[in-house]
């Protein structure tokens, strides 16, 4: 996409409002379909295309290597990176403290967990994306570093979040949490775990495209292409794609436990099956072909049904780990801006 098409396709996406959609109850929608709809974006079909042609091992080692295309080193030139060690409850975790100078005196700060299908070290690979985000926020994001699968096995990542958490709200009251992916339910485990301790409360729970079950039904109806409407001739790309995602979960549950056996229903690891009261000013974005749009949309509604509020922004043509695409997608950057909007005070 050319820099003046870019620009357009931002702009007419910032401007897509809420609709009415009937089969997600108590659920803020906001569908910034494509114009050519239920079609792939052609930039994130060639990467898709090439990622199934890679292979899993291929893709997952690379993940967070991307081009990030019309985004300007020099526009990130002013944001500080700096990395810390949290030695909190009894660990030590690594951690990125995010910025710029105006804001560094600021209350409001986001713990932000990546993703990485819990095995892949995803933070430094990601730093664009972060400071791109940090470029728009008003406070402090704090990226944790947390212990990598399988030899750092369920809970210790959880366990890593509120060390990192546990040490950032002495000094910083007004928490978001923010992840992507696996990331996000590692978040979402710890947001269950800091309540009940205690130690803290996230006041907005933000997640891009989050696993939120492990050990589901691969043949049942979290997992049904079927559901998903898309071109004829783009059909075969969506089942790969699922196909790629149920391999992909079998091996990330695998190594997330590293053959303890844990009770999958727990809603620390599986949080659709948590108390939906503790997710406070929930808001989920995710592309409208990710294999994991649909327990997305089922944790939303769950969350939505039990009284909170929940909005959920799906793009058209992106699929899963969409925000690799800032620069050349602009459904990427737009939806950072959705990420930060109603938290900057």
């Amino acid at each position: 996409m050319i820099a003046n098409e870019y620009v357009l396709e931002l702009q007419r996406l910032q401007h897509i409002g809420p609709v009415d959609i009937p089969h997600i109850e108590g659920v803020n929608m906001i569908v910034k379909d494509r114009l050519d709809a239920h079609t792939y974006d052609p930039r994130f079909l060639a990467g898709l295309k090439k990622t199934n042609a890679a292979g899993l091992k291929e893709h997952h080692a690379d993940m967070r290597t991307f081009d990030t295309g019309t985004v300007a080193r020099a526009y990130l030139d002013d944001i500080n990176v700096q990395p810390f060690i949290a030695n909190e409850m009894g660990r030590k975790v690594k951690f990125f403290k995010i910025y710029r100078d105006q804001v560094k005196s600021s209350d409001n700060a986001i713990i932000y967990v990546h993703g990485g299908a819990y095995y892949n070290e995803g933070s430094t690979g990601f730093m664009t994306i972060l400071k791109m985000l940090a470029k728009i926020y008003d406070g402090i994001i704090y990226c944790v570093n947390y212990h990598q699968c399988p030899e750092n096995p369920y809970p210790d990542s959880i366990l890593d979040v509120l060390a990192v958490t546990s040490l950032v709200n002495k000094r910083r009251p007004h928490l978001t949490l923010m992840g992507d992916s696996a990331g996000a339910c590692i978040g979402l485990g710890a947001s269950q775990m800091l309540s009940q301790l205690g130690i803290a409360n996230f006041e907005n729970h933000i997640l891009f495209y989050p696993t939120v079950v492990q050990g589901s039904d691969l043949n049942g109806p979290l997992w049904d292409d079927q559901r998903i409407a898309i071109n004829p001739n783009q059909r075969k790309f969506l089942r790969q794609d699922y196909l790629r995602h149920k391999q992909l979960d079998r091996i990330m549950t695998h190594l997330y436990l590293n053959g303890n056996d844990i009770d999958l229903t727990s809603p620390i690891i599986s949080p659709l099956y948590a108390d939906p009261t503790t997710f406070k000013n929930l808001k989920i974005l995710v592309g409208e072909f990710d294999p994991l749009r649909l327990q997305a949309e089922s944790f939303a509604e769950e969350v939505g049904t039990a009284g909170e509020k929940v909005d959920f922004v799906r793009y058209g043509g992106m699929g899963h780990s969409f925000l690799n695409y800032l620069g050349q997608c602009a459904a990427s950057e737009d939806a950072l801006h959705e990420a930060v909007r109603g938290i900057n005070l």
